[in-house]
């Protein structure tokens, strides 16, 4: 009975002393989401996810759905010519978030009933829940419109924000780790 003891506290001892194994494993991320934005003058020289401040700054907010399943997307950015930097989370149901630093280039000036494309990539930085320790790369497209330009401070005659609607379509890889017990 002694030996048995001794074999069991060793036991419990080596779990207790044995070091952590990090697990990652890499998920495909497809998604789409459709979103309303406001973009203002960025009067208060505002800069996301340590890019530069540019003059415009954005708040979009929307859902969609994707290989982990529905998601609400949050993205606060700034804009300077075509270029856009900020931070965009996005949360499940539960929760559960993951965050991404946003770039993105518009590739083309508005068309006719103003709606101009843009393509850019999202890093994953982390999250929550699930997504915890997430990191990773994505692609997407985008398509923006924009309502009542002339009425806008985009115009240069009117003061109201900017407002409008955007679709994105991203494909990638998130790279999950977790931990067990070694």
């Amino acid at each position: 009975m002694t030996k048995l003891l001794g074999s069991w506290a060793l036991a419990a001892l080596s779990c207790a002393v044995a070091p952590q194994i990090v697990l990652a494993y890499d998920m495909p991320i497809q998604a789409s989401f459709a979103v309303a934005f406001s973009a203002t003058p960025n009067t208060a020289n505002t800069a996301y996810c340590g890019g530069e401040p540019g003059p415009i700054a954005i708040e979009a907010h929307g859902d969609g759905f994707s290989t982990f399943g529905a998601l609400a997307l949050s993205l606060q950015k700034t804009e300077s010519g075509p270029l856009f930097h900020g931070c965009i989370t996005l949360t499940a149901p539960n929760g559960d978030s993951l965050t991404a630093i946003y770039d993105a280039a518009g590739s083309a000036p508005p068309n006719a009933n103003h709606f101009s494309p843009a393509t850019g990539t999202l890093t994953f930085t982390g999250g929550t829940g699930r997504f915890t320790g997430a990191s990773g790369k994505a692609t997407f497209t985008a398509v923006f419109d924009s309502f009542y330009p002339g009425s806008s401070f985009a115009s240069g005659t009117g003061t109201a924000p900017l407002q409008g609607m955007a679709f994105y379509v991203v494909q990638g890889t998130v790279s999950i780790s977790g931990r067990s017990d070694g």
